[in-house]
C-alpha cells in the first residue's frame, strides 16, 4: 500500500497551493478497457472529473472558492488533465501492484454534497453497476 499512498500523496500535492483544490479521490476497477474521461458537475463550485484509463477509473473530486462558469470547463479540465495523467498513471501503477480488488476511497476532504455523489459512486462501483444514470430508454 505504501505505492499507493505515496501516488496519492503526490496527487493532492498538485492542488495544494492553487484552485481548483482537490477534496477526493476515488478508484475503482472497470470490466473493460477504455480511455476516456468525464465531468460531473455537482455544484457551482464542485466538480468530479472521472479518468478511465485501461481497466482503472480515477474519480477526483474538485472545489474551487468561486463559482465555476460553464465556458471555462474545457481549458480548466485541460490543465487539470495536463498536471494529473502523469500522477494518474503511477497511481494506476501502484493500484494495479497492489492487486485492488475493490474500489476504494483513498482522499476525502469533501463536502457533503460531494461525498454522497462520490459515495454513491462507490456504492454502485461495489455492486458491479454503471456511474451514469439512464433516465430515459436509449
Amino acid at each position: 500500500m505504501e505505492r499507493v499512498r505515496k501516488a496519492t500523496v503526490e496527487l493532492i500535492s498538485l492542488f495544494n497551493e492553487e484552485e481548483p483544490y482537490l477534496t477526493g479521490i476515488l478508484v475503482a476497477k472497470a470490466a473493460n478497457k477504455s480511455y476516456n474521461f468525464s465531468l460531473f458537475d455537482i455544484t457551482e463550485n464542485e466538480f468530479v472529473l472521472q479518468l478511465h484509463i485501461g481497466r482503472a477509473i480515477v474519480y477526483l473530486a474538485f472545489e474551487s472558492d468561486e463559482e465555476i462558469d460553464e465556458d471555462e470547463y474545457p481549458e480548466l479540465v485541460e490543465e487539470i488533465l495536463r498536471r494529473t495523467v502523469p500522477v494518474v498513471k503511477e497511481l494506476i501503477n501502484a493500484i494495479n501492484v497492489e492487486t485492488l480488488k475493490e474500489p476504494v476511497i483513498l482522499y476525502d476532504e469533501m463536502s457533503p454534497d460531494v461525498k454522497e455523489f462520490v459515495y454513491d459512486l462507490l456504492i454502485r462501483h461495489m455492486k458491479g453497476g454503471s456511474p451514469y444514470d439512464q433516465t430515459e430508454p436509449a
